[in-house]
């Protein structure tokens, strides 16, 4: 059975209702570092709420929480 990763978002900077998207661990997902600011793309499983911000149809979301499935 593959791994699947939840992940809790908000708009970052921004007030609004969370959101959950949910991966496979091989999944390719856009990020922006939070160090560098620089855009990336990483596996699910790779994603820390530390070090990156999803980035998904343009839109910027601060990572609240990643639950393994």
């Amino acid at each position: 059975m593959e791994r699947k990763f939840r992940l809790l978002l908000r708009g970052r900077d921004r007030p609004g209702p969370m959101r959950q998207q949910t991966y496979a661990a091989e999944d390719s997902v856009n990020v922006r570092d939070l160090m560098t600011c620089l855009p990336q793309h990483v596996r699910a499983q790779e994603l820390s709420p530390y070090r990156h911000t999803l980035i998904l149809e343009g839109m910027e979301y601060q990572i609240l929480n990643v639950l393994r499935q």
